[in-house]
């Protein structure tokens, strides 16, 4: 059995969102992770980010979601749906006053799952995992995902500098 075997039909809810892996690596031979996400109203948004070598598309079931993508805004509701190519920098929130229902896909699947679970994990009921935690877990996932800022170049030697304070958070999705 592989790590991304055990995540699936896991749930994490970040008191923000609630995701439930729908596929995983395992079960798509790497090609596609999908993940249901139920963002709550007025949701709060995510880091600016990327992911270097995944797409992603975002399905709107019910309610809507608001988008920074390559530095424009867009809002996207119910029975629309946006696309992330690679590389380009965005995040998404919930700016409704009811809940946003959403399937989201990443092409390819890469290690989404576990970085969805280390970073849950890591949180502990936070809304975002302390530093050292964060610093491991951005260094181990770097194909998966890159913050904005500070600089690539920057987040390598700091997070790197971080990391061994905060491995225990890498590799969470292997000690549920």
């Amino acid at each position: 059995m592989t790590d991304s075997d055990s995540l699936l039909g896991v749930e994490l809810d970040s008191g923000e969102i609630l995701l439930k892996f729908v596929q995983t690596a395992a079960e798509t031979d790497g090609a596609l992770h999908v993940q249901q996400a139920r963002y709550v109203p007025h949701s709060a948004p995510p880091p600016y980010h990327r992911h270097p070598q995944q797409d992603e598309r975002f399905i709107i079931l019910e309610g809507e979601l608001q988008f920074l993508l390559g530095g424009q805004e867009r809002r996207v509701r119910a029975g629309e749906a946006i696309d992330v190519p690679k590389g380009t920098f965005h995040r998404a929130h919930n700016p409704g006053d009811v809940p946003a229902l959403v399937t989201w896909e990443t092409r390819p699947a890469l290690r989404s799952a576990e970085f969805f679970f280390d970073m849950h994990r890591a949180a502990a009921g936070r809304a975002r995992p302390g530093l050292a935690d964060a610093a491991a877990i951005l260094m181990e996932y770097r194909d998966e995902f890159e913050l904005a800022k500070p600089p690539p170049l920057v987040q390598r030697i700091v997070f790197g500098c971080l990391a061994p304070f905060g491995q225990r958070a890498v590799g969470a999705h292997r000690k549920r």
